[in-house]
């Protein structure tokens, strides 16, 4: 089973994954007219934090993805409850299942820095960050004590998406390269905070990197990432050597949540099973091409 599967990482990752496995895919729409999976999916639309695990089929692997966004959690604090509950009731299925756990947490838990190794000092910035260290918490105590493997990923600002995010009832939100590559396509200027940096990590390599962990046994963390540390302001020039054209810029303010300057991770502990084969330039090229 893979929660969250409508997002950026789920609906890339399920197509690969059913050439060899069966899949059930679940995620929350108002709608399947507008889904980012093919037809062939068996698909569960269902509130995973209201989900009756009971009525659910048996897996041997469940692969967390479901989440409620930084930017909506903010916005609506409530929400940060829907992703515990939901991780709970996952948890309780897989522990009823004897079946193991991939879940995707955040290079957010770290905060503000670079070379961030998986034992290094967390530093939550927002609630989603908090709730996403609880989460954490939770799977290493059932792993523990009820013999539940289970791997946590700490995806890095995953990009490559052109998924439908408005069809749920818990709306997704655009990354800063998706809205980099719409602006530019559509000549609008793009909006650009001063003096930050960014650890990018291409759709494909985010799917390779989750695939690598299956059937790992015992509890493992791991930060997905390329190790590499881009400052955002150099974003539009590598935009413009894809495009072939000049793209507009202008600077906007902060953001108040997970506000930083800098953040890269460390991805030695995980090169033995999974290493990136993107940089930033090559992985924006294909995401042109999706998008164009």
């Amino acid at each position: 089973m893979v929660t969250g599967a409508e997002g950026l990482v789920g609906s890339n990752l399920i197509p690969k994954l059913a050439k060899d496995h069966e899949v059930i895919a679940l995620d929350y729409l108002v709608s399947r007219d507008r889904s980012n999976l093919p037809e062939k999916i068996y698909y569960i639309n269902h509130d995973l934090s209201k989900i009756n695990i009971d009525e659910l089929p048996e897996v041997d692997l469940v692969i967390h993805l479901a989440t409620i966004s930084i930017e909506r959690i903010s916005e609506t604090p409530i929400y940060k409850e829907v992703n515990l509950s939901s991780m709970l009731k996952i948890i309780e299925y897989s522990i009823k299942n004897k079946a193991d756990l991939i879940f995707s947490s955040s290079g957010s838990v770290y905060g503000s820095g670079t070379n961030f190794t998986e034992s290094s000092m967390l530093n939550p910035l927002s609630d989603y960050s908090s709730m996403k260290i609880i989460e954490e918490n939770h799977a290493r105590f059932c792993s523990e004590n009820y013999g539940m493997n289970a791997t946590i990923l700490r995806y890095s600002n995953c990009y490559g998406d052109t998924t439908y995010i408005k069809n749920k009832f818990y709306p997704g939100k655009k990354g800063i390269l998706r809205i980099f590559m719409e602006n530019a396509l559509k000549n609008k200027p793009l909006p650009i905070i001063r003096g930050q940096t960014r650890d990018f990590t291409y759709i494909d390599d985010v799917v390779d990197a989750t695939i690598a962990m299956i059937g790992l046994e015992g509890i493992n963390t791991f930060n997905v990432a390329t190790g590499v540390e881009t400052s955002i302001e150099s974003i539009p020039s590598i935009i413009e050597g894809v495009l072939g054209r000049k793209v507009k810029t202008q600077f906007v303010p902060q953001r108040k949540i997970d506000n930083l300057k800098r953040r890269s991770l460390n991805i030695e502990k995980i090169s033995k099973h999974w290493k990136p084969k993107y940089d930033l330039k090559k992985g924006l090229e294909l995401y042109a091409r999706k998008l164009q």
